[in-house]
C-alpha cells in the first residue's frame, strides 16, 4: 500500500510524493481524515480545517528519485516522482479503511525504460 501526495504547479508540471504503508502505529492525521470524508460519493463539501500533510511523511525525509508517469489515467509522463525510503504506518483498522475506500487501486509494475533513479543525501 502507497500514499501518494500530487503536486501541480502553475505550468502544469506534476511531481508526485510517495510513501510507502506498513502496518502499526495508527496515523492521528490519518483518522481525523477518515472521521471527516463525506459520507456519500461526490458529495460537495467545505473544508473545516487545515490538514498539514507533512504529518503524512516519514520523520527521515530521505527518498528515491525520478522521472516517471502517473499511475492513474491518462497516466501522463513527465512526471517528477520522489519515493520515500522510510514508509509511514497505519494501523490494521486504518489500512482495512483505506483498501475499503481504495480498492484495486494499483497499477501493474512498469518496466524500467533506462530510467535512471537517483538517491537523496
Amino acid at each position: 500500500m502507497v500514499a501518494h501526495l500530487v503536486h501541480k504547479d502553475a505550468d502544469g508540471k506534476l511531481a508526485v510524493v510517495a510513501a510507502m504503508i506498513t502496518e502499526g502505529v495508527p496515523s492521528p492525521l490519518v483518522q481525523i481524515i477518515w472521521n471527516n470524508l463525506p459520507l456519500e460519493k461526490n458529495e460537495a463539501t467545505s473544508p473545516t480545517m487545515v490538514i498539514d500533510m507533512n504529518q503524512m511523511l516519514p520523520v527521515r525525509r530521505e527518498y528515491y528519485t525520478y522521472m516517471g508517469s502517473l499511475t492513474s489515467p491518462p497516466c501522463s509522463e513527465g512526471v517528477l516522482w520522489l519515493v520515500m525510503k522510510e514508509p509511514i504506518q497505519l494501523s490494521a483498522q486504518q489500512m482495512a479503511i483505506f483498501a475499503r475506500l481504495y480498492p484495486m487501486n494499483a497499477r501493474p509494475i512498469q518496466v524500467g525504460s533506462g530510467r535512471l533513479i537517483k538517491e537523496s543525501n
